[in-house]
């Protein structure tokens, strides 16, 4: 009964689904797909659906295994939190694409302060990391919502996946006509 490693994987919360990506994960490993997922949705009931939590699976040669979860990972809160469905192409140097606030950052922190890695960190440490997330996306942090990003609140969140979607597809069309001429 000895512990065959440790794997993270990103797995929706409330919501998941025997599917192919996680049948990929769990297969060679022995785990049943069924048990994991009624395990996982059983302990994220109170988790919104489909929101992307990181699942650290620690399985063990008699084909039992234990997980830890964690919040999403701090782009996804910081693109949400900006409505954007994807960070700047461009870095640091391009003109912000987004706005948060130090409030929302604050909240951000807070959350992310719950992480099994993170318990003890000061949250002042970890709002000056995701300023540094933040500034790598695009994202402008500010005490207030700039002008030119107040319309962003009319924007439904639930929207945001759709439309990373709709980005992904249109990218892909774009290479795929470049590599015919």
């Amino acid at each position: 009964m000895s512990v065959v490693g440790r794997f993270r994987l990103f797995v929706p919360g409330a919501t998941a689904k025997p599917a192919p990506k996680l049948g990929q994960a769990l297969g060679p490993l022995g785990i049943n797909m069924m048990t994991f997922c009624k395990d996982f949705n059983a302990r994220t009931t109170k988790v919104r659906p489909e929101v992307p939590l990181q699942c650290t699976l620690v399985p063990r040669s008699d084909r039992t295994y234990k997980f830890f979860l964690r919040t999403p990972e701090s782009p996804w809160f910081l693109l949400r939190c900006a409505r954007l469905p994807k960070g700047s192409d461009f870095g640091q140097g391009a003109p912000p694409v987004g706005n948060v606030t130090l409030k929302e950052l604050f909240h951000i922190a807070k959350a992310k302060s719950m992480d099994p890695q993170l318990i003890g960190v000061p949250v002042r440490t970890i709002c000056l990391a995701l300023m540094r997330s933040a500034k790598q996306m695009g994202i402008k942090i500010s005490r207030e919502l700039e002008p030119e990003f107040s319309k962003r609140n009319d924007q439904p969140v639930e929207g945001l996946e759709e439309k990373r979607k709709q980005l992904r597809l249109l990218n892909k069309a774009q290479k795929k006509g470049k590599g015919k001429k």
